[in-house]
């Protein structure tokens, strides 16, 4: 099975309203984005903005699949976003 890759996901809010909401290759990078945007920020900008973020799993086709049938052949649990499907997809049955 395809190595899992994860990436992380970093909101931007203004006056807590979702602003944006950007994608980075890894943690550190979104921290040094946070580090480095916060610089240009004023008293008003500090108190205005604010950030959360949360690392998130790449999926492509071959991950979903392999860890679908690795779930149906007993042999691992499945992590994340998969797991959380079919949690709700057992409780349908």
């Amino acid at each position: 099975m395809e190595e899992e890759k994860n990436v992380a996901e970093l909101t931007i809010y203004y006056k807590k309203q979702r602003l944006s909401t950007l994608i980075f290759d890894k943690q550190e990078t979104a921290d040094k984005f946070v580090e480095g945007i916060t610089r240009f920020f004023n008293e008003k900008g500090r108190k205005e903005f604010s950030f959360s973020g949360e690392i998130k799993t790449v999926y492509t086709p071959e991950t979903i699949v392999g860890q679908l049938y690795d779930y149906t052949e007993g042999n691992v649990k499945p992590q994340g976003t998969i797991l959380e499907m079919m949690k709700a997809i057992d409780g349908l049955n």
